[in-house]
């Protein structure tokens, strides 16, 4: 047993490894046993939680990880990777790309501008009147806390070897497809498709009724991606980057709120009111009992002043 993630079966030989809000590890993970090797999907945000991960993928499958996939470059889904030496790390050619070229940085500049997200998400528990609300800020700022814990041992490991829209890894008892559509949730997205037992790993691009992090995307294209995943890809269960193993539903739920969310915070740039009115009021309908709610506080400033500018623009 370990403090950060929840091991569960998602098919023969799947595994998902959805971590526990507040814990530091962030994103979810997966493991995939090949036959005569292992795959894990995602590494965490700590790689102390890693080192678990690891230990319960060889102890699922029998067999050392050969392969670690990162499905985007975003810290909590590869900061782990330096656990997996021995592994050959895959990803896309944009996301290895993105890393090299934005590099490390600097332990005590990280940790300064950790130190000062910290400070800033205590400030917005302290005001938040929600009790939803209050919960993600509480988890967010105990996993800032223990990522700002562990930045002195961190190293990034990036790709060894990279794909562009499609690779194939095969193992004795089955194989499993890479795939990228492009960018949504980052400029470069990835996706497993494990085919045989109806599961895709999707990464952030498909959440389980959380507040997906906007910030970072494109919409159009991601609701794109949705819409081609629905068409293309044929699975019953859905392991996300963030919340539970879900299925297929998921993706309409996706598609509503990269649609829904956008017309929404239009219509409040467009009243005249002011930020603080709209965001007062809480969080729309159908996505009130979402998880991670304070996404959507920052998911709203993004796109309201997006539109303003739009506004003023067009006068």
């Amino acid at each position: 047993m370990n403090r950060y993630f929840n091991l569960f079966t998602v098919a023969e030989g799947v595994w998902a490894a959805i971590v526990v809000p507040g814990s530091g590890a962030l994103g979810n993970a997966a493991i995939i046993d090949l036959g005569d090797s292992t795959v894990v999907v995602d590494t965490f945000s700590l790689p102390q939680a890693a080192e678990f991960l690891r230990g319960a993928a060889e102890e699922l499958t029998g067999n050392p990880v050969k392969y670690v996939i990162n499905t985007h470059y975003h810290g909590d889904h590869h900061y782990g990777n330096q656990v997996f030496t021995d592994s050959q790390i895959i990803s896309t050619d944009m996301t290895r790309d993105f890393l090299i070229k934005e590099g490390t940085p600097e332990a005590e500049v990280w940790q300064s501008g950790l130190q000062q997200v910290v400070t800033f998400l205590e400030k917005g528990r302290k005001a938040a009147k929600d009790s939803r609300l209050q919960t993600a800020l509480t988890n967010e700022i105990a996993d800032k806390a223990a990522l700002l814990e562990a930045v002195p041992g961190i190293r990034r490991v990036t790709a060894s070897l990279t794909f562009s829209d499609k690779m194939v890894v095969h193992g004795s008892a089955r194989s499993i497809t890479l795939l990228t559509f492009g960018g949504g949730h980052t400029e470069s997205d990835a996706m497993v498709y494990i085919e045989d037992a109806g599961v895709l790993i999707a990464g952030d691009l498909v959440l389980s009724r959380t507040h997906p992090a906007m910030l970072s995307g494109n919409l159009d294209n991601w609701a794109r991606i949705i819409e081609r995943i629905g068409r293309e890809l044929a699975f019953s269960k859905l392991i996300p980057g963030h919340g539970e193993v879900t299925d297929r539903s998921s993706l309409d739920e996706m598609l509503s709120y990269l649609t829904g969310i956008p017309e929404y915070v239009r219509q409040a740039a467009a009243s005249g009111e002011p930020e603080e009115y709209w965001l007062a009021r809480g969080v729309p309908a159908p996505f009130t009992e979402w998880e991670m709610s304070h996404m959507f506080d920052w998911n709203f400033r993004w796109l309201y002043q997006q539109f303003k500018q739009e506004f003023e623009v067009e006068q």
